[in-house]
């Protein structure tokens, strides 16, 4: 019994030690499988990050090399085409006053287009930029003509066809910064021509008298011709089959919107933009501006607004002259050249030149002269499409000649028959090119 108790005392502390140990090791155990698991989770968490981040950078960096190369073709290589034919087109005006007026327009455009890049190309937050107008006697005319011949070759890559209509009551001469006013014309017809479905954009200038020294001039930019033919083409800035970066395009897009704000507030004048995809009006700036000069001067009314039997009479001589009617081949290249189907683009061209001249040839008799105006105008732009600068010429100034005699109208009716005929000769039948 001395030696039982002892005996049994040991073996209860061997069993218990046991146990103890036993106790250990497995907590020992699950204490090294939760970090085994939790540096696995941590380990998997990490590489998810790596993948996201690289996957975001290089999303960043593509889209934002076809930004890049977006931004440069329309602000550089599309505006260089269109300065490059205004150019050149100089050598060929008629008079020295067209020549005069050809290079005010040019001066306009060169101006918008140099701050137009100046902005695009400034990295500083928009926030913090001093922003300053730099007044001057400016025409809104050439702002306006300036900016259409800029974008009228992106507007005809994507079969669109930019129609200008300014009121008589809009000044000759205002005071403003042509370049910040042609600016915002720039990007808000830039941004109608990439958001347009249909075939035609209508651009209408107004004017309202404030006082006897100022008046609020209007431009308001529409969708017209529901049923005008589109000619489908992918835009200058989405990039090419990735609908992912479809957000970001559009946001890209409608980044310059804020720029065009902040100087609509400098001007004391408001920018609206159209929320509602089923309105004509897609976006109107309005602003107030010191008028200089009311009408336009004795030269300009002389040239621009010259009795319609003296366009007849040039409009008779480059009839008898030659039995075609000039127009430029390298406006259709060019076109060619951007992967437009020259077939498809003047196959809706001729429809709408078709239909034009029609209505023409019957509403000079109804004495419709605003209709008529309106008419002769949106002729001159289609023509000019295709670089027919003679026929855009006399119809522009048919346009605003005070008077309107049956035998002119009919001879630019058939004058531009005569240009819809050549071109139709002109195209490879084979191939989408001239011949």
């Amino acid at each position: 019994m001395a030696l039982a108790a002892p005996a049994v005392v040991a073996f209860a502390g061997a069993c218990w030690s046991r146990a103890a140990l036993r106790r250990a090791a497995e907590k020992w155990h699950r204490a090294e499988d939760e970090w085994a698991r939790r540096c696995d989770a941590a380990e998997a968490r990490e590489q998810v990050t790596r993948v996201e981040a690289s996957v975001q950078a290089s999303a960043a960096a593509k889209q934002e090399r076809l930004w890049l190369l977006g931004a440069m073709r329309l602000y550089a290589e599309a505006p260089l085409t269109a300065v490059t034919g205004l150019l050149e087109s100089l050598g060929t005006a008629a008079a020295p006053s067209a020549q005069r007026a050809q290079a005010l327009v040019i001066r306009s455009a060169m101006r918008t287009w140099a701050q137009t890049l100046h902005d695009l190309l400034d990295i500083s937050p928009l926030e913090s930029r001093a922003i300053v107008l730099d007044e001057s006697v400016t025409n809104p005319r050439e702002v306006i003509d300036g900016v259409i011949a800029l974008l009228a070759p992106a507007a005809a890559q994507r079969g669109l066809h930019p129609s200008v209509s300014v009121d008589q009551t809009v000044a000759t001469l205002i005071l403003a910064d042509s370049a910040r006013l042609g600016q915002i014309f720039f990007h808000l017809l830039n941004r109608t021509i990439q958001l347009n479905t249909l075939g035609e954009i209508a651009v209408v200038v107004q004017a309202d008298l404030l006082n006897a020294g100022s008046q609020r001039i209007s431009i308001k930019l529409m969708d017209t011709g529901s049923d005008a033919v589109h000619v489908a083409q992918q835009p200058l800035f989405e990039p090419s089959g990735d609908l992912a970066f479809a957000g970001e395009w559009r946001a890209n897009l409608d980044a310059c919107l804020s720029l065009c704000q902040i100087l609509a507030q400098r001007m004391q004048g408001e920018l609206l933009v159209a929320s509602d995809s089923k309105s004509s009006t897609r976006v109107s700036f309005s602003a107030p501006f010191s008028v200089e000069q009311w009408g336009p001067s004795a030269e300009l009314t002389s040239n621009a607004q010259a009795p319609l039997f003296a366009i007849a009479a040039q409009s008779r001589d480059v009839a008898t002259s030659t039995s075609s009617e000039p127009f430029e081949r390298r406006y259709l290249d060019a076109l060619s050249e951007e992967g437009i189907n020259l077939h498809t683009f003047l196959s809706a061209w001729r429809r709408s030149m078709t239909d034009d001249l029609e209505r023409l040839s019957g509403l000079h008799r109804q004495h419709d002269v605003d209709e008529l105006r309106t008419l002769l105008h949106r002729l001159s732009g289609a023509v000019g499409l295709v670089g027919a600068g003679s026929l855009t010429e006399a119809l522009r100034r048919a346009s605003t000649a005070p008077e309107h005699e049956t035998g002119a109208i009919d001879l630019l009716v058939e004058r531009g028959r005569t240009l819809v005929t050549q071109l139709d000769a002109a195209i490879d039948p084979h191939r989408s090119t001239i011949r």
